[in-house]
Formats: C-alpha cells, sequence, structure tokens
C-alpha cells in the first residue's frame, strides 16, 4: 500500500508539475504569439480594397478602377444559397464550433497518417478568414497557433452570420474576383443575388483551389467540384434530391473577366483615364483602387462614339490622299487555310459577349460558322484573285468572300507626304500592279444603305463588297464640351489608345498656328480696333538681331494691299496679323490668353501672333468658350457627383446655368473708352479677383502694362463672373462665323447650323487645327504626328485635315437635336459685321477632284 501510495503521490505531483509547466508553456506561448496580432473587433475594422466604377452621363457604366477586383456585399444582401453552399463544403459544423472544430483536427490527423500525406485540412470558415486577410499562408506552427488565437477572438467578437459575411466578401474566387458578388459578375455577369444553385455552386467550389478547379482553365475538374458541393448541400439537407439533379444538368455560360485596363477600353478610354488621373491628383495614388468609389461623370456616350468615327474617317481620308504603303505581308499558299480559320475564329468570338468561354467548342464548329461581316470595322483579308479586265480584287474575311472594285481601291499609289492630293482620285487602274494572291490587305465592308443614290449604281445589293483600307499613320485628338454648363462631353487622345495612352488632347504641347489668332483679334477689338479698321496688307521687315530681318509671308504668298479688320481675320491674313501685334503689343496679348485659362510657357514674341508658341488643345479649346458663353471662362468638368464606400458624397458639380445671356449682362454693355475717361484712380476700377489671379502671371511672365492696359483686362466694368468684355466676346462670335461661312473653315459650312471657328496649321505643315463651336458645344480638333517633325502631307491645313473631322462629329451628335442660335444680347448693340467677302466660287462642286481622276485643284487659300 506505501508502495501504491507512493506511486500514486508520485503521479500527483508530476502531473502538478507538468501541468503548471504545461500551463506556463501555454501563457508564454500566447503572450508571445498574440502580440502585435491584428484587431478585428468589429465589422467597422473590415476596411478591404474595394472596386471603384465610372458611369457615364446616362448611367451606362463605361470604367473600373482596381488592383482586387472586390464589390462588398452587406450582411442582409448576402445569398442565403452562398450561405448554405459554402457551410455545406468548408465546415458543415460552423454553427456549433467556436472557432475551431477538434473533432475534424482529430479526424484529419487520423486520415493524413492512413494517406502518409495531407489529404485533408481540419480549417474552419473562422480560420479561413483569420488566414484570408490576417495572416499569411504558410505552413508553419507559428502561424497555426496565431490562427487558433484570432479565430477565437473573432468568434467571441463576431456572430456566425457576421462571420460568413467577412468571409465571401474577402475569398478569393479565381479569374480576377474577391467576394462572391465580384465572383457572380466575373463568371456569369449576373449579380449574386441572380445566381441558382447551379451557378452558386461551381463559384463555391473555387474556394479550394481557385487555379485548379477554375472552369476558364479545366471546365471537366470544375463540374466535377461543382457537383461535389452540390451532392454536400443534399447531404446537408439544404437542397432537395429533385434541385441537386436540376443543379448538376444545368449549361452553364462561363465568362472569363478582362482587367480593369482591359475593360476601361470598352467604351472611353481616354475619358476615364482622364478621371483616373483627376482622382489621384486630387485624393492619392491609391484612391481609384481602393476606395470603392462610385464616380458619375459628364461623358456623352453619343458624342463619343460621333467623335471616334469623325476621328478615324478624317485620318482616313487625309491618308489616302497621300498614297498607300503596300499589303501588310504576303503568304503562301500552305498558310491560307491557317489564316482563314485564325480570322473567323476572332469574328466567332467577337460576335458572343465580352469574355465568353465556351469549353466544348471545336475547330470545325467554328469552321463551319457563318459569321456576319460587321460594318465600320477594319478587317485583315486575303487576297484571293486579282481581275486586271474587271478591275476587281476579290478578298476572304474569314469565311466570307467579297469584292473590292476600282473605286474602292484606285486611291492607291506609292505613299509619299509631299504629293498633294485629293478625295476620291483615281490612280490605280490596273490592280495586278500593286496586288496579287495571297496579300494580306486592309478591308472594310461597304455599307449598302448608307450609300448615297448616285453611288449605289456601282453596287449589287445582294453581293458583298469591301473597300481597300489602310490604318493611317497620323494622329488625331478631340476634345469637346458644353461651354454653358463646362461639362465634357468627350474626349480622343488618338487613333489608338491600347497602342498608347499618352493623351493628344490633354498632354501635348503642339504649334498651334491660325487658330491662335483670335485671342489676338480680340485683344486688338479690346484696345478700340472696329470691324472696319483698314489695316495694310503689305510687306513688311522686323528687326530679328543685328543685320538680321524678319519678314512674314502670307499662305500662298502675295499681298492684297489695305484691307480691313474683319477681312483680314477671314481670310487669316498672317503679314496683317502680324502688324497688329506690334501695335497691341505681345505683353498685352500674353496677359490676355492667361486670362482665358492658358497655362503652357510662351515666348512673348511677335511670332507668337501666328502662333508660334505650343499649347494643349484642352486649353484652347477652353479658351474658345469665352466666345459663346459671352465672355466667361468655362470651368471644366469631367466629375458630376463622386461617393466613397459607404455613400459619402466626396465630389458633386452642379450645371451653371450661364445660358441666359441677357440676365446675366446688365452693366457689361458699355465701351471701354466711355469708362476709361472717367477713371482717375487705377486700382479703385479693377475688378479684385481678376487683378488678384493676374499677379501670378504677371511676375512669372515679366508683363509689362500700362495703367490704361490694366483697366481693360482687369477692369470692374467687365461683368462679375466675366473675363472678357462681353462686347468683344460676341463681336469675335460673328468674326468667327465669317470665316465658317466665307472663310477659311468654309468645309465646315455644310453642317447647316449656326457655327462658328477658325483653322490653324504650322508653317511647316506638322500640325493642322480646327476649334469652333455651336451655340451649345465646343469641339477643338488637331491632326498631327507625335514627331513633331513629320508633316501632316503637301497641301494640308487646318482646313482641310481638322475641319472635316469638326463636321463630321458635329454632324452625327447633332443630327436629330433642335437647332440652336447665337443670342446676342440686344442691349449691346454690335456693329454690324461688313458684307461677306466671297473668296471663293459659290458652286464649291469643282474643289473636289471627280471620279475620273482629273478633278480641279483644292485652290483654296487656308492660313499658316
Amino acid at each position: 500500500m506505501k508502495r501504491y501510495y507512493a506511486f500514486i503521490k508520485f503521479c500527483f505531483y508530476s502531473f502538478a508539475i507538468l501541468f503548471i509547466i504545461g500551463l506556463g508553456i501555454g501563457i508564454f506561448t500566447y503572450q508571445k504569439y498574440s502580440k502585435d496580432l491584428p484587431k478585428l473587433d468589429s465589422l467597422k475594422d473590415y476596411n478591404p480594397p474595394v472596386i471603384s466604377e465610372v458611369y457615364a452621363a446616362d448611367g451606362t457604366k463605361i470604367g473600373e478602377f482596381w488592383k482586387e477586383r472586390r464589390i462588398v456585399l452587406s450582411p442582409q444582401e448576402i445569398p442565403k444559397i452562398f450561405e448554405q453552399a459554402i457551410i455545406s463544403s468548408e465546415d458543415s459544423s460552423f454553427f456549433e464550433h467556436s472557432g475551431i472544430d477538434y473533432v475534424g483536427i482529430v479526424r484529419a490527423m487520423i486520415e493524413n497518417i492512413k494517406a502518409g500525406y495531407i489529404v485533408q485540412g481540419a480549417s474552419t470558415i473562422t480560420q479561413q478568414v483569420v488566414t484570408s486577410f490576417l495572416l499569411t499562408k504558410q505552413r508553419k506552427w507559428e502561424r497555426k497557433i496565431k490562427e487558433a488565437i484570432l479565430a477565437k477572438r473573432i468568434e467571441d467578437k463576431l456572430s456566425k452570420r457576421e462571420i460568413l459575411y467577412l468571409y465571401l466578401n474577402q475569398v478569393y474566387f479565381g479569374n480576377r474576383a474577391y467576394g462572391i458578388e465580384a465572383a457572380a459578375q466575373n463568371y456569369f455577369h449576373k449579380h449574386a443575388k441572380e445566381l441558382n444553385i447551379a451557378e452558386a455552386a461551381m463559384i463555391v467550389g473555387l474556394v479550394k483551389a481557385p487555379y485548379t478547379f477554375s472552369p476558364i482553365r479545366n471546365f471537366r475538374r470544375a463540374k466535377i467540384r461543382q457537383e461535389y458541393v452540390i451532392d454536400r448541400m443534399l447531404s446537408e439537407g439544404f437542397i432537395s434530391q429533385e434541385q441537386a439533379a436540376r443543379a448538376k444538368n444545368f449549361p452553364l455560360n462561363i465568362y472569363k473577366a478582362p482587367t480593369d485596363r482591359v475593360y476601361n477600353l470598352k467604351h472611353a478610354p481616354w475619358f476615364v483615364e482622364e478621371v483616373r488621373r483627376e482622382i489621384i491628383k486630387l485624393y492619392g495614388e491609391n484612391a481609384p483602387y481602393t476606395h470603392g468609389l462610385q464616380i458619375y461623370t459628364t461623358l456623352d456616350l453619343e458624342a463619343q462614339k460621333a467623335s471616334n468615327n469623325a476621328v478615324w474617317k478624317g485620318l482616313t481620308e487625309l491618308h489616302k490622299r497621300h498614297g498607300y504603303s503596300g499589303p501588310l505581308k504576303n503568304i503562301p499558299e500552305t498558310e491560307y487555310a491557317k489564316f482563314n480559320y485564325q480570322n473567323l475564329k476572332k469574328m466567332f468570338y467577337n460576335t458572343l459577349e465580352d469574355g465568353t468561354v465556351l469549353p466544348n467548342i471545336t475547330k470545325e464548329k467554328i469552321s463551319k460558322t457563318q459569321v456576319k461581316v460587321q460594318n465600320d470595322v477594319i478587317y485583315k483579308a486575303l487576297v484571293t484573285k486579282v481581275d486586271s479586265k474587271k478591275k476587281t480584287i476579290t478578298v476572304q474575311v474569314g469565311n466570307a468572300i467579297g469584292t473590292i472594285i476600282q473605286r474602292d481601291f484606285g486611291w492607291v499609289r506609292k505613299r509619299n507626304n509631299n504629293w498633294r492630293g485629293w478625295d476620291g482620285t483615281i490612280h490605280l487602274r490596273n490592280p495586278a500592279k500593286k496586288f496579287k494572291t495571297g496579300d494580306v490587305v486592309e478591308v472594310k465592308k461597304v455599307n449598302f444603305d448608307k450609300l448615297s443614290k448616285k453611288s449605289k449604281k456601282y453596287y449589287t445589293k445582294e453581293k458583298l463588297y469591301f473597300t481597300l483600307e489602310e490604318t493611317p499613320k497620323a494622329e488625331g485628338a478631340l476634345y469637346s464640351y458644353d461651354p454653358h454648363t463646362g461639362f465634357v462631353k468627350t474626349i480622343i487622345g488618338g487613333k489608338d489608345f491600347a497602342k498608347t495612352e499618352f493623351n493628344r488632347a490633354t498632354q501635348a504641347l503642339r504649334q498651334t498656328g491660325s487658330v491662335f489668332k483670335p485671342f489676338l483679334y480680340a485683344s486688338a477689338l479690346d484696345k478700340g480696333y472696329t470691324l472696319d479698321t483698314i489695316i495694310d496688307d503689305e510687306p513688311l521687315k522686323i528687326p530679328d538681331g543685328p543685320g538680321r530681318f524678319w519678314q512674314p509671308k502670307n499662305y500662298g504668298g502675295g499681298y492684297k494691299g489695305p484691307m480691313t479688320f474683319q477681312q483680314a481675320l477671314v481670310q487669316s491674313r498672317n503679314v496683317v496679323t502680324v502688324r497688329i501685334i506690334l501695335d497691341v503689343g505681345v505683353d498685352y496679348v500674353g496677359a490676355l490668353i492667361r486670362k482665358l485659362g492658358i497655362s503652357s510657357p510662351i515666348a512673348r514674341v511677335y511670332s507668337m501672333s501666328l502662333g508660334s508658341n505650343d499649347m494643349k488643345l484642352k486649353e484652347v479649346s477652353r479658351a474658345f468658350g469665352v466666345f459663346p458663353t459671352g465672355g466667361i471662362l468655362p470651368e471644366l468638368i469631367m466629375i458630376k457627383k463622386m461617393t466613397d464606400r459607404f455613400g459619402t458624397t466626396l465630389i458633386e458639380n452642379r450645371t451653371q446655368d450661364i445660358t441666359n445671356y441677357e440676365k446675366q449682362i446688365k452693366e457689361g454693355a458699355h465701351t471701354q473708352a466711355g469708362l476709361v475717361s472717367e477713371m482717375t484712380s487705377n486700382a479703385d476700377n479693377l475688378r479684385k479677383d481678376l487683378w488678384v489671379d493676374a499677379q501670378k502671371w504677371i511676375k512669372k511672365d515679366r508683363l509689362d502694362l500700362t495703367p490704361f492696359e490694366e483697366i481693360i483686362l482687369y477692369g470692374n466694368y467687365i461683368p462679375d463672373g466675366y473675363v472678357m468684355n462681353p462686347k468683344t466676346a460676341y463681336t469675335m462670335v460673328g468674326l468667327m462665323r465669317e470665316i465658317v461661312n466665307h472663310g477659311t473653315g468654309y468645309r465646315v459650312r455644310s453642317l447647316g447650323r449656326p457655327a462658328a471657328g477658325k483653322t490653324g496649321t504650322t508653317n511647316d505643315m506638322t500640325a493642322c487645327w480646327f476649334v469652333g463651336y455651336t451655340p451649345d458645344l465646343v469641339a477643338g480638333v488637331w491632326v498631327g504626328y507625335d514627331q513633331n517633325i513629320i508633316k501632316v502631307g503637301a497641301g494640308e491645313t487646318g482646313g482641310r485635315a481638322a475641319a472635316p473631322i469638326f463636321l463630321y462629329y458635329m454632324k452625327e451628335y447633332l443630327k436629330g437635336k433642335p437647332v440652336a442660335k447665337f443670342n446676342i444680347p440686344k442691349d449691346l448693340q454690335l456693329a454690324e459685321l461688313s458684307p461677306p467677302i466671297e473668296i471663293y466660287p459659290n458652286d464649291v462642286s469643282d474643289l473636289f477632284t471627280t471620279t475620273d481622276g482629273q478633278g480641279g485643284a483644292d485652290f483654296f487659300a487656308d492660313d499658316i
């Protein structure tokens, strides 16, 4: 008995000692690993990166920004079907355990010992929550200890429903989706609440291994996993046998999600990118990607489509005027079938919804599919026959065969920008001289329904015809907005955002040419010039250093002698313009353009009158908005409203009502001369806001302004909210209407609406401009090359290369909209514009080349 008691005593003390040691180790371990653990005491602590979304003016989503594509659903928004599927497949005792499933751990250990390697895990949903956003996924004992501590803490702090909320919003499901809402949208193009059992089970089946069970990568394996989830839901009593059978047999349409950048290419990439840059500027680099912003913009999708079409059409016409670079390549006959199939496959998938995955599709099925050739799409086509007698080229696009007739390939000649060209000229009469079987060329379907009655006689409606195309070499940009609200309608920064994100509308600095002239002529009007002021168009020499002189020239040469102020601008006479700046002064003109929002660096030299300074299309377009508004400088707005993930409004820009001119202008009808004669103190007669804003530029540009000039520029005779005397602004509207009706912008006259604007061309023809406006819409256009030394083309001017793009844009966008008029206030008593000067024939048909290739010369004098 003594030995027995001694043994009992020994065991007791040994157990006590071991218990104390174990307790000590446990306390030490807990204290060691519980230090610096992340906290999740409430749902308020959950603040993951969330997708930001961008919307057009009509509510269409046009853009996304994200690093993790996550859309958080509230606990009340999480569908029951997802809760049931995840519990069934991942943690069937979720509602019973307290964060750690000890029975599950033992069961997993036994199974792993039997197998000799890890075949089963024992982590609960709570532990997976800890792993997914509180700890790393490294398989270490240290991590498992921390995981257990945090899992217990979370169970103590949060309800089971709240834990499920965290899990289903946090976990990664592959295909760029974090959380069930993003997964539902990415895989099925639906919201999570719209998914059925089959679709929800497919998504939940991805939790274990998103890559391994991806339906995009291996649909068969994903289907097996989906059926396992469905079986588990049946076993747990969440669905019936009938529901399980239907779910397993339900056909699934799977989609592959693009990156945010690829998604943003879809509607308005240049505009969306400008929005992103603006948000980063205001809120920091990570704001667009993590803050869950809802961004409601001013983008007009109709304007965006019209501007895209206009820029492409204008650049294509420009390119064709100067020749053809040749086929893309020539392939041997052995590669014809492969080329046509690859073309057909691309066309086939383009007819499906973006990202469609067809797991059972075969090459044979695609080859037998007749894919319709779309209008307004450039295709790569294979030349299968060249007929010299019929003067036709037969091409194959996918499995569609069509014909190119002479009027659609006749523009081809050796490409040379130094050769002047005309639209519609027939250069190539025998196609065999330039094309042969096996050539790969770019083509576009002839849209018979859009042809004129005259053109339809060349085609048969039942046949397929193509036009020969070539991707333009030149770049183009367009910036358009409503001058009365400042709402930006559309931005085109180049012909292909996917190739370069450089925005030529907002980032590129380019010489303006004569598009600058309206600023100078407005300055002259401010200083007392009238429409009838006579200026000599005669040779002029200006000293330009010791023994050197600058002699400005008119475009096309020659001089016209004395002419009126109005005639000089309408005809864009360079020499007269230089005489005006000699009188008005470079400092005064510099101050005026700063007042109009132009911030690019400028050189105050006499050649600035002809546009020698580099400026951005955006800022020049904005400055032009001061004319149709009668002197108000528009504040350009892209974001109407922006909220964060909690619905808090961060930005809100309401429409500014500056359209009622007569109401706005009550004090602005006086002339400067009448006011200036009564002024005795310069400071007392300046508008404080204009004067304060001007100080930065006066100092930076070293502007030397007289007291008289300061009063004209910043005087309190200018109505509040205005930056220009309304009389000057509206007189310029009249002048620029004459430029469209009877001057260098005459092509825009065919718009058939009140319009005004100014052309511009650099003296080396490396940039062509047209900036103009209707009463309710401003648009600026630039055409040129990124390498600023390449000529746009011989004979290409602002009126010829840029103005048509403005015209095409306005025609398409304004079609069907009411015709607006320039409402000039009656009390301004503007001077009557002089009778228009006809400087081109009334019948302009002879300005364009006829189809026989022998048409008249395009002799119209544009400006440089």
